[in-house]
């Protein structure tokens, strides 16, 4: 516990120091000579002394910059931190003249510890929120969908119903998702997006492997309880424990095991892709979700094409 303490203690001060304060020196004792910063398929990584340059870059556009950490969840020698950022935009900036626009935006950064200081990290934020503040991209109220609109079209498009799963220190997690979909199947791989406010949420991101388990039309009660805020959400079910350590739900029509791959922050869901480690199916009718209701599909024919 002192150790993660620490730990922790060290990365809020360091970044306070670096990001508040502009003291980039103060990564040195941080990252390691050989630290690599990874922002995306479309950004070349930064080393220490490139991470350094970018940060003096970013105060002397926003230098009353200000650098909250949200929070630190912790397995092992990996961390993920959740932060928000805000400033004003008083000098030059990706090109764009200085606007005195107020700007916030926030994201995540996953740290990996090697001997004692960061080797790796990787980070995720949404860029449109600084576009937006510097006036590089508009969405004006006008022109936004109306919510209730786009929630109306969400309750016509029908969903199976899965229940995301995780081992967290020996304790199984869950809760009751229908954002699942398939990227691709060459390497097999799939997505799940899970809102930041669950309960389940810090879990899922100290966790190496996640389950996704599609409920059979018999499981109702399954479903109800995973969509619940209830303590226990396993107490007195069914479950056994994956060939990767996930809890997999008995008489689900069908179970995966996926490695997390990346984390990605989207809105007020973080979307977790990975790769499927391990399969299985039954000849099961799936339970069916849509408008806001439960559907058994199982006595339905197919339409002739």
């Amino acid at each position: 516990m002192t150790h993660t303490l620490d730990r922790t203690a060290r990365i809020r001060s360091t970044w306070q120091a670096v990001w508040d304060r502009g003291e980039v020196d103060a990564l040195d004792q941080l990252l390691g000579p050989a630290y690599v910063r990874r922002r995306g398929p479309a950004a070349a990584p930064q080393d220490r002394e490139q991470f350094k340059e970018s940060i003096r870059a970013i105060r002397q556009a926003f230098p009353d910059l200000r650098t909250e950490i949200e929070e630190i969840v912790e397995d092992g020698e990996s961390l993920a931190i959740r932060w928000r950022s805000t400033g004003s935009h008083t000098g030059d900036f990706l090109g764009v003249p200085a606007t005195g626009r107020p700007v916030e935006v926030s994201g995540a950064t996953f740290t990996r510890f090697d001997h004692g200081v960061v080797s790796e990290e990787w980070v995720t934020w949404d860029p449109r929120q600084l576009l937006e503040a510097l006036g590089i991209i508009t969405t004006t109220q006008q022109a936004a969908v109306d919510a209730d609109v786009v929630r109306g079209v969400h309750r016509k498009f029908i969903t199976g119903v899965t229940v995301v799963t995780c081992d967290d220190d020996g304790k199984p997690r869950g809760l009751a998702v229908n954002a699942f979909a398939s990227i691709s199947l060459d390497p097999p791989m799939v997505l799940v997006c899970v809102q930041r406010s669950s309960t389940t949420h810090p879990a899922l991101h100290r966790a190496s492997h996640l389950g996704i388990n599609i409920l059979a039309a018999g499981q109702l009660d399954v479903a109800k309880t995973f969509a619940s805020k209830a303590d226990d959400k396993f107490a007195g079910l069914s479950w056994t424990a994956g060939e990767f350590g996930v809890p997999l739900i008995d008489r689900s029509c069908a179970q995966l095991e996926v490695e997390i791959g990346e984390r990605l922050e989207a809105g007020s869901h973080t979307v977790f892709t990975g790769r499927v480690v391990s399969a299985r199916h039954e000849e099961l009718a799936p339970l069916v979700y849509s408008g806001g209701g439960f559907f058994d599909i199982s006595h339905t024919a197919p339409l002739p094409w």
